[in-house]
């Protein structure tokens, strides 16, 4: 007789910069629910599955910000950012999500998903070279001229 688990199912995933509800609001909830069940047989979406998607994005933005640039990490963005970087959470988390289910098509749903995660990863690059992500600072600014 084989042993098998139940997942969970109750409850809320939340990570560092996002939560299930922001991955949901991205790419829907029926969407989520479906990508994060590895068991066909379950109709309710994975939570644990979901916190593993949230995790993995906090880990990713971390890495990316971590020892580049004069960003504190983990990230602590201010203002309007806070939403981009919930929003970089939650692309990432889901594109997780999406592909951990070994859906390695070549369909437009896919390639839309891949697309979108990659335009993050970019966007993140692009912000932590150029310094432009409001959030806490390594150092404080010079508020003066500087000479050389």
């Amino acid at each position: 007789m084989p042993v098998t688990a139940s997942p969970i199912s109750a409850g809320f995933a939340s990570g560092r910069y996002a939560a299930q509800g922001d991955v949901e609001s991205q790419f829907g909830i029926d969407n989520v629910r479906v990508w994060s069940q590895l068991d066909n047989s379950q109709t309710a979406a994975d939570v644990s599955r979901i916190q593993q998607a949230l995790d993995f994005a906090d880990g990713k933005i971390i890495s990316t910000f971590a020892n580049f640039g004069n960003y504190v990490t983990p990230l602590s963005p201010i203002g309007t950012d806070v939403a981009l970087v919930t929003r970089w959470a939650a692309v990432i988390a889901g594109a997780w999500l999406y592909q951990s289910r070994g859906l390695r098509d070549d369909g437009s749903e896919g390639d839309r998903i891949a697309q979108l995660q990659s335009q993050v990863e970019v966007e993140m690059l692009r912000y932590r070279g150029n310094e432009k992500l409001d959030a806490a600072r390594r150092w404080p600014a010079a508020t003066a001229p500087t000479g050389y």
